[in-house]
């Protein structure tokens, strides 16, 4: 529960800025605070009420019915209405009766808080008109926008400018049965359409959805370009359907998104990741229900995109226990809780082993061996994949060389790491790769870097410049999880690559559907004309490799030959027969 003395401590300094009027008393009932607000919406001036008896000026004289609701006896003093001994020590929502400067009778709704006890006690809270001639100014009647509120780009309301009303919505639905929503629509792989069709088209292509966004902006209080190629929608409601608008206007923004844009002579479509926020469980911060929107729209993202999250119990478990996760991990390697575990690569003309993949494993004090899939999205979003793919890429060389070492029939395996997206956006990873190869020893030829169809898509420019300088380096490239990403066939040929990684749910369709085969047997044959090797990933069975040997598969990795083990558990035998 929220206390009036950890909320006052939250909004001091803001209260005189605020949109709702606000009063305090103390214990004798002697007001101690009155805004701006409250002057403008009742009349009475600051300097005539504080200091005074609030029933010298404020409280109408037939209070019965009101005093029996927040705890005192009917028909007792109206100086008791705020006395801290009477009001519950714990915030609550109550209905009173005030009077303006001229007179006139108006019940007011409003959460109290209350804070110590008798005459060293206080009480107040922002108030709301309920009834009578006073009204209060709503978000909608926000002043015109000063130039430096406009996004110049739009026209629309800027981030600041949004802040600001979306801190008023708060203010006036707090304590009231109202309640407030955001949405933050943020377009699908823009980045893309910058990168083909230049920038100039793509802020064409934003002045549009801007428009479209207005259009069907329907009982919106604001829509605001947050920047970049984000947007925000505020929408109120007196009688708490909040999350109704909000998903109404969803509905229709996406609709409104789904007809194509047409620039110049090109044809552009667009989809959108959608969070939405509400001001329940206790959220009444306009920065935490900002926070709470982008965190949907996150897991929007992460669950593919064109979609839309609402930010509820569900999600806030799921962001502690990442936060949990992220904080552990920045400790793991410290404390030498990561370790790598490593499964064969075969070559199935003779099925003999001719490289490892390296896979990270996470050995938890407390929780075990955590899986991947739950710390290695939150490394890269936390940024810790850099630091903890370096110590990967390096302790993978220095296995594969102490392999080496120990092998006596001088064969030369290699060993394949994967880069995450985070790693290729990372400028120092061309001098991580070149001084992990220079203090291991290992000729670079003998080190294969995985990155996945996703990543490279990502931004295909950028990545292509990676990948050239890496292969100037002397590393083999691959493509991993072909076929789950979005990639065009075409862009295959303009990546400098070496092999390419058929996703392992292909693999499992191989002698169950024909349908299956058929896009193995094609990605092969693709792959073959562009002079790649494919890896067949997942393998698991003899009637599974023995389709991708009549398809001319040439490698294949997965539990028909061996687990991920660790190093200590490998016989590393490049060059011989496995037992399959």
């Amino acid at each position: 529960m929220i206390t009036y003395s950890n909320w006052r401590y939250r909004c001091n300094g803001f209260v005189g800025n605020w949109p709702e009027p606000y009063l305090e008393v103390d214990g004798d009932g002697v007001v101690i605070e009155w805004n701006p607000r409250a002057e403008e919406v009742f009349g009475w001036q600051r300097d005539e009420l504080v200091g005074r008896p609030v029933t010298e000026h404020l409280v109408a004289p037939v209070l019965q019915p009101v005093g029996a609701t927040i705890g005192a006896p009917a028909g007792s003093d109206p100086a008791r209405l705020f006395d801290p001994g009477v009001v519950s020590a714990s915030a609550a929502d109550h209905q009173f009766q005030l009077q303006d400067r001229a007179g006139r009778s108006v019940t007011v709704a409003g959460r109290l808080f209350v804070t110590g006890h008798g005459a060293v006690g206080s009480v107040g809270g922002f108030i709301h008109p309920t009834s009578g001639t006073v009204r209060i100014q709503t978000a909608d009647a926000d002043p015109a926008a000063t130039p430096e509120q406009i996004d110049p780009l739009t026209g629309l309301d800027n981030r600041a400018r949004f802040e600001k009303r979306l801190s008023a919505a708060v203010a006036q639905s707090f304590g009231l049965s109202g309640s407030v929503g955001v949405v933050l629509l943020d377009l699908d792989r823009f980045k893309a359409i910058n990168s083909s069709l230049g920038h100039d088209r793509g802020d064409l292509v934003l002045s549009m959805v801007a428009q479209r966004l207005e259009g069907v902006a329907g009982d919106a209080s604001a829509i605001a370009r947050s920047g970049g190629d984000e947007f925000l929608a505020l929408f109120q409601s007196p009688d708490g359907r909040a999350h109704d608008r909000a998903s109404a206007f969803v509905e229709r923004a996406r609709q409104a998104l789904s007809e194509p844009f047409g620039v110049n002579d090109t044809e552009v479509f667009l989809d959108a990741s959608v969070g939405v926020a509400l001001n329940t469980f206790g959220v009444n911060e306009a920065g935490v229900l900002l926070a709470n929107a982008e965190s949907a729209m996150y897991q929007a993202k992460d669950r593919g995109g064109s979609s839309v999250e609402t930010y509820g119990e569900s999600m806030r478990i799921e962001l502690l226990d990442r936060m949990s996760t992220e904080h552990s991990l920045h400790r793991a390697l410290e404390r030498s809780e990561l370790e790598l575990h490593y499964q064969p690569v075969v070559e199935l003309d003779g099925v003999t082993t001719v490289g490892m993949e390296a896979l990270i494993r996470w050995q938890h004090p407390d929780q075990g061996l955590v899986a991947p899939y739950r710390f290695i999205p939150v490394a890269e979003e936390s940024g810790l994949i850099i630091p903890i793919g370096a110590w990967v890429l390096e302790e993978a060389c220095h296995q594969l060389r102490d392999w080496h070492h120990r092998e006596s029939s001088g064969a030369r395996g290699s060993v394949e790491v994967n880069l995450s997206a985070r790693q290729i956006d990372d400028p120092r990873i061309i001098s991580t790769v070149e001084g992990i190869l220079a203090r291991t020893g290992l000729p670079p030829e003998q080190l294969t870097l995985e990155i996945t169809e996703s990543a490279l898509m990502k931004d295909a420019a950028s990545a292509l410049v990676v990948l050239r300088a890496l292969k100037e380096i002397g590393v083999l490239l691959a493509i991993d999880d072909f076929g789950t990403g979005y990639s065009s066939l075409s862009y295959l040929q303009h990546f400098p690559l070496d092999m390419l990684k058929v996703d392992r749910s292909f693999v499992q369709a191989l002698g169950v559907s024909s349908e299956g085969e058929e896009i193995v047997a094609a990605v092969i044959k693709l792959a073959h004309a562009l002079g790649l090797k494919v890896v067949a990933e997942g393998v698991e069975t003899t009637e599974q490799l023995d389709v991708l040997r009549s398809f001319e598969c040439d490698l294949a990795q997965g539990y028909l030959f061996s687990k991920p083990l660790p190093a200590s558990e490998i016989v590393a035998s490049f060059g011989l027969p496995l037992s399959a």
